[in-house]
């Protein structure tokens, strides 16, 4: 059994190396980060929603916007599988999912723009009416967007270490905060289609 340098046997919990908790630096700082924008898709959500009570002009949602929350959503789903596997110590089967997820996310920008291009050809149609209701879903969605193009640069670069089998050991801070930056995307998104959608 192994002892300590006083001679006394160590227990199973001091053997074992511990997995990073949340309360470390990187994490404390990610969620912060996070809180801080949350006050500003949620300052944003809530100028649409005091503007748009003002004004009942039916207004029309690029379809492609269902596809980009399937596409979100799954780049989360993909994410959280990733970092399962490499808990299980999995190489192969992480580095599928990071891939998986890296693609996902650029299936997103990918649908994303011809919606943007959609919001931006109403709004320059409608804004000599005093409609501008499109310019601000314009700018909620690209807000977003860049986020993700963010989100996806953290994601490539840990894809590629991945790929190099960098990572070998459970949890590494940079998946994790990789994944808790995209689950906070992928809520922003949902909430924030869910408030488009419904007051349209």
């Amino acid at each position: 059994m192994p002892i300590d340098g006083s001679g006394n046997p160590l227990e199973d919990s001091e053997q074992s190396p511990r997995e990073a908790s949340f309360a470390n630096a990187q994490t404390v700082g990610m969620v912060l980060f996070l809180m801080a924008l949350s006050v500003l898709f949620v300052s944003g959500l809530i100028g649409f929603v005091w503007i748009r009570m003002g004004n009942n002009t039916p207004i029309h949602l690029p379809v492609e916007l269902w596809l980009s929350t399937a596409l979100v959503v799954g780049v989360s789903i993909a994410l959280t599988v990733a970092a399962k596997q490499i808990k299980l110590g999995k190489q192969r089967a992480f580095r599928n999912a990071m891939t998986a997820s890296l693609a996902l996310a650029l299936g997103f920008l990918t649908v994303q723009a011809p919606a943007l291009l959609e919001l931006l050809r109403n709004h320059q149609s409608l804004k000599a009416t005093g409609l501008h209701l499109y310019g601000l879903i314009f700018f909620l969605v690209l807000l977003h967007a860049m986020h993700v193009v963010g989100g996806m640069v953290a994601m490539i670069l840990v894809t590629v270490k991945a790929h190099r089998g960098l990572y070998d050991r459970p949890s590494p801070d940079a998946i994790r905060n990789t994944t808790l930056y995209w689950h906070f995307l992928d809520c922003v998104w949902i909430v924030m289609f869910a408030v488009l959608f419904v007051m349209q």
